[in-house]
């Protein structure tokens, strides 16, 4: 039987289960004896999570997931549960979440976008449960002094900023791994854009928000830009490659307008809120993207007219 393939009976469901839920296991296990493997391992993760969702059915994957947890923790007890929380429970459901939504044939960027998004928020959450829960340790601060940052005065804006891009940096390598097998599988990876409509709003809503975080809350205006940069990007290629002089050229110039916003007022701005001032940029490349879509919408009803 294929390794990639369909799983249809109990039989064949749960052993699936347990062959990829021992696979975590390994790794994780072989992480706390010898931790530079940690960097194979965040990546592993999520990758064996989405080949469950894709090839089990989806009522067995609650199994998987208590199972996978379980067994990580009992194998890591005599070293330490903070891989097992940090690492496994947020790589199974960011994994669940994507190859959910490669099965729903979603647009690629709307499956970027929401499996770092839902990877970075649990991997939060979870360290905020385990600050209230396990009395005498704080998780958070453990991160920092294992990076040397114990002292460090932004250390709020050090661990929302370095969770989302571990987050991102797990996604795309998933993302990419999937993409170069996925036609093996079975599956496909839809690469055109739809509900572009909605993507510009989602892009209006997170530069107010980012916006607004300044006055707020410091740290998410940077989670906020990050999650809108992965739409202004996709906005900016399409711009570029739309053949259309006036769009490349404006494009060009918006992006550098944010540096020589940066050089002009980055003094003005308190530290390390600086680099909000690219969100000018990423204002104006989306504006800029709206307009076209609004008249390419025109052209296209006028000609059907």
């Amino acid at each position: 039987m294929s390794f990639f393939k369909k799983r249809e009976t109990v039989t064949q469901n749960i052993a699936y289960l347990a062959l990829m839920a021992a696979i975590n296991v390994i790794f994780v296990l072989l992480t706390a004896i010898f931790q530079p493997l940690m960097f194979i391992m965040i990546f592993v993760l999520p990758l064996t999570s989405t080949v469950v969702t894709l090839f089990c059915k989806k009522r067995y994957f609650p199994i998987y997931f208590i199972v996978t947890i379980s067994l990580c923790l009992l194998v890591t007890s005599w070293a330490s549960i903070f891989d097992t929380f940090f690492y496994v429970m947020p790589s199974l459901i960011s994994g669940f979440i994507f190859g959910l939504l490669i099965e729903k044939d979603v647009p690629s960027i709307y499956i970027l976008s929401a499996s770092v998004v839902v990877q970075y928020v649990i991997t939060y959450l979870t360290f905020i449960i385990l600050n209230n829960i396990v009395i005498g340790i704080n998780f958070i601060d453990a991160l920092l002094v294992m990076f040397g940052l114990g002292e460090f005065i932004f250390k709020d804006y050090f661990i929302h900023v370095f969770l989302f891009l571990l987050a991102m940096i797990q996604t795309i390598i998933t993302y990419v791994v999937i993409t170069s097998e996925i036609g093996k599988l079975g599956f496909n990876i839809n690469l055109t854009m739809r509900y572009e409509f909605l993507m510009i709003i989602v892009n209006l809503v997170l530069e107010i928000l980012a916006l607004i975080m300044i006055f707020v809350y410091g740290p998410l205006t940077y989670i906020f830009m990050f999650i809108d940069l992965m739409f202004v990007i996709y906005q900016f290629i399409s711009l570029l490659m739309s053949n259309k002089k006036i769009n490349i050229i404006l494009s060009i110039v918006f992006v550098f307008s944010g540096f020589i916003f940066y050089i002009a007022f980055n003094q003005q701005i308190p530290h390390p809120l600086e680099f909000a001032v690219f969100l000018v940029s990423f204002t104006l490349i989306s504006s800029l993207y709206f307009a076209n879509y609004l008249f390419i919408k025109k052209t296209k009803s006028t000609k059907i007219e």
